[in-house]
């Protein structure tokens, strides 16, 4: 799969150049005409290479977890919170590697925001928190249940995420909502019915994760628009979040990786073998550099998309998740399993249908908003009217045009920053 997104990206080079080539040797003006499908298939192959690293990675890192905890070297690498922790210290480390390279680049105009201390301490540490905890009880269920079942009841995150939006008031109450509801938790449990490989255990882990990764969620988003509030629509907010949750989410997690797996892992022989350390250490820094990468390639896929677009394809994601670890992992599916699937997955297209019909309704009324300005009319000393001006988008500064671009850009990208900090 990464042979094939390597092959993409490649082509998609060879057809910029060619098409830059094109542009220089002036042709006939009948061929021009077919640049508008040129330019099509050349973006149609950029947005295929992101969906494919984005599938590649995100799925490959499930799967790799999954093997990495219950069959690599033998019985699987215990130590599944000290794995989360390490992981969050890779993140920390990156986002001050990127943020460092970017602000020497710009000369310092790169450098990152500073985040208000009571901002810090009311939204960023609980993220961090709740970051680590998600990450820490998803990868401690994948002890007890398969990936199907694992991909099941995660999806259902959507559920809670409505309910947390609603009750916290990000989000109204409506008829369609309570349809989603329905649709994904009645899936959920058609896809759970009768499955051979239930444990009580694994399933309270990942319903906790679930649960406390949509809080995380709603928390960032409140993080994000306080970031807006304060700095307006700042290009680097995805970075930013990183930047200071990942500390958060390492620092928190330390003692309890200490209290909990520190006198088994001292007679372990992941640590008293000196290759298994090392080929540890080596997995867990590339699992934390993959998870940074998909935060950033899915940014780039919204960008050059949609915010649906990226939900269709993610809910696509989980049934290919889902099939593959039927293939790998032998994972059983009955018939009713995989009605309760595709039940869950419409319900969750239908959720994300609702959000991007929504933003553009928004989006549409402040348009109307700003440019249907009603006409008014100044009058001079003698009370004669002078001039009628009607404020359209013309009269609008060009650096106020810059500013609303960027922040409709950062808004975009905030959709799935939340969602995606350590997937």
């Amino acid at each position: 799969m990464m042979s094939l997104a390597l092959g993409l990206r490649l082509l998609s080079l060879y057809l910029t150049k060619t098409r830059r080539r094109r542009k220089r040797m002036q042709l006939l003006p009948a061929f021009l005409r077919i640049s508008m499908p040129f330019s099509a298939v050349l973006h149609a192959l950029d947005v295929s290479l992101f969906v494919i690293l984005w599938y590649a990675i995100s799925i490959g890192m499930t799967l790799f977890n999954k093997w990495f905890l219950r069959v690599w070297a033998g019985s699987g690498y215990p130590f599944a919170t000290s794995m989360t922790c390490i992981n969050m210290f890779v993140k920390c480390l990156l986002s001050r590697v990127i943020n460092r390279c970017s602000s020497d680049r710009c000369n310092g105009n790169g450098a990152m925001m500073v985040l208000p201390f009571d901002i810090y301490w009311k939204l960023a540490v609980p993220i961090g928190v709740c970051t680590a905890l998600d990450i820490m009880l998803s990868n401690m269920s994948l002890f007890y249940i398969t990936v199907t079942f694992y991909t099941i009841v995660k999806s259902g995150g959507n559920v809670w995420n409505l309910l947390f939006s609603i009750y916290l008031g990000h989000q109204r109450p409506s008829w369609p909502l309570v349809a989603v509801i329905v649709l994904i938790s009645s899936g959920i449990a058609l896809a759970s019915y009768g499955s051979a490989h239930f444990v009580l255990d694994g399933f309270v882990l990942v319903l906790a994760a679930s649960v406390i990764g949509t809080l995380r969620w709603v928390l960032t988003q409140s993080l994000l628009q306080s970031m807006e509030d304060k700095y307006g629509a700042p290009r680097n907010k995805v970075l930013a979040v990183v930047y200071y949750v990942s500390p958060a989410s390492a620092i928190g997690l330390l003692p309890i990786a200490l209290f909990t797996e520190a006198s088994d892992y001292t007679s372990s022989r992941f640590l008293l073998d000196l290759q298994l350390l090392m080929m540890s250490l080596f997995f867990i820094f590339i699992s934390g550099c993959l998870a940074f990468v998909l935060i950033f390639i899915e940014i780039l896929l919204v960008k050059k998309t949609s915010a649906l677009s990226l939900g269709i394809a993610g809910s696509f994601k989980d049934v290919t998740q889902v099939l593959l670890a039927v293939l790998i992992f032998g994972d059983q599916l009955i018939a009713i399993n995989v009605f309760g699937l595709v039940v869950a997955t419409c319900g969750v297209l239908f959720y994300t249908f609702i959000k991007h019909t929504t933003a553009e309704a928004a989006k549409d009324g402040s348009n109307r908003h700003t440019h249907d300005i009603p006409e008014f009319y100044i009058k001079d000393e003698r009370g004669v009217a002078a001039t009628t001006e009607k404020k359209t988008l013309n009269s609008v500064s060009g650096a106020e045009l810059m500013r609303r671009e960027n922040k409709e850009c950062c808004n975009a990208s905030g959709v799935v920053a939340h969602a995606s900090l350590c997937d």
